[in-house]
């Protein structure tokens, strides 16, 4: 899964924890009934006040006006509502609602996420397959069998037995020993950095004596010694190349469905 997915889902988690505790959380309590005041009543007329009079010194009459209010209150009549309309319940409608929907979302998230990785994957083990076979195992097969043919065709096991054409032969042997010597040395070099590209049922061991041979072939030619004998090239190697170089051919073909 992607490092954007990861944070969706953790902020999704969080949102999640969130909503519960709003639901773990006490319910509601009912709303108090709306006061309507009550239309108020006329005001009783306020009996006229007469000013006294007096010989005495005239001063400022003084008046008094009394208010009164009698206003009556009436509480309004509560609507009639379906139980899924009061207390909590609309809450926990939404809560789930809200659940539902990203369960969905991070389904169809995990799922998409899923094939992305294991396509990704399949892709990365074709590309692995692919260096597997041009890198390692046909370079090395190929060369391998240009040095039997050239062996197998000039060496000494053909020269003729007549003076002249053997020198001729031995001739033509000393050029082409040198093309068996380059080919030695890219084996070598395939051996020695190339190893990580070998089929996973295959092993480092069964190509000792193939390296220990061209290692020791170019010596031996400078040297003519009788330990030659003692190094010489292990045919077994060759059926080991050819039956891993299959293995690999039978798994790339059964990944991307191309024969190679």
């Amino acid at each position: 899964m992607t490092r954007p997915h990861t944070h969706y889902l953790l902020r999704l988690a969080g949102m999640y924890l969130v909503l519960a505790a709003v639901i773990l959380a006490p319910a509601v309590a009912e709303p108090t009934p709306a006061l309507t005041p009550a239309p108020a009543p006329a005001p009783a007329p306020t009996p006229a006040v007469t000013p006294a009079l007096t010989l005495a010194p005239a001063t400022p009459a003084e008046h008094t006006i009394t208010m009164q209010s009698n206003e009556g209150f009436r509480i309004a009549q509560k609507k009639n509502r379906e139980w899924y309309q009061e207390g909590p319940w609309p809450l926990v409608g939404s809560v789930v609602a809200i659940l539902i929907t990203n369960t969905i979302a991070i389904g169809v998230i995990f799922l998409q996420s899923s094939r992305s990785f294991n396509a990704l994957l399949r892709q990365r083990r074709i590309e692995f397959l692919s260096s597997s076979l041009n890198d390692f195992y046909n370079p090395l097969l190929a060369l391998i069998e240009i040095n039997g043919e050239i062996f197998g065709k000039t060496g000494p096991i053909t020269f003729p037995e007549e003076h002249n054409a053997r020198e001729a032969a031995a001739l033509v042997w000393r050029e082409m020993k040198k093309k068996i010597i380059e080919n030695n040395r890219s084996i070598e070099l395939i051996l020695r950095t190339k190893t990580h590209l070998m089929h996973k049922s295959d092993s480092l061991d069964a190509y000792k004596a193939l390296l220990i041979h061209v290692a020791m072939y170019e010596t031996f030619q400078r040297i003519e010694t009788d330990r030659y004998f003692g190094f010489l090239f292990p045919n077994e190697v060759q059926g080991h190349i050819v039956a891993k170089r299959l293995s690999v051919l039978d798994e790339f073909h059964a990944l991307c469905g191309e024969k190679i």
